[in-house]
């Protein structure tokens, strides 16, 4: 009696690997395996927020953040560094998401654009004071 290709008896063999293969590096960092408490809690609330990131349009995340970060620039008011925190925030929290697959240079890039936005609302903020 023949057996069904879907019987889990008739699996294909594995062929021996070629003398000199070798495996092709991967061009990012492996994320580490083993998680902090702080970095799993990150995950789990950050579970939610990026679900419904994920149903919006491609645009306007983008778009909305340009927003608050031209109306947070050009705005004269005591409320316009209000909304250049939101953008520190939110780009603090996809940096603090995004760490562990980040090269130290990527890494060095967003903590100088996140301090940016940050001092920018220090500095909005004195000046309107």
């Amino acid at each position: 009696m023949p057996q069904s290709k879907r019987h889990p008896a008739r699996r294909p063999e594995k062929r021996p690997a070629k003398a000199n293969h070798r495996p092709r590096p991967s061009s990012r960092p492996q994320p580490v395996t083993e998680v902090s408490a702080y970095r799993r809690t990150l995950e789990i609330f950050s579970a939610g927020p990026l679900a419904v990131l994920n149903r919006l349009p491609g645009w306007l995340v983008p778009v909305i953040l340009g927003v608050f970060l031209v109306a947070g620039l050009a705005w004269q008011s005591p409320w316009s560094s209000v909304f250049l925190v939101i953008v520190g925030l939110f780009l603090l929290w996809l940096l603090l998401l995004a760490w562990p697959i980040l090269d130290t240079k990527g890494r060095l890039m967003r903590v100088v654009v996140v301090a940016l936005v940050f001092a920018a609302a220090v500095l909005r903020t004195l000046s309107l004071l």
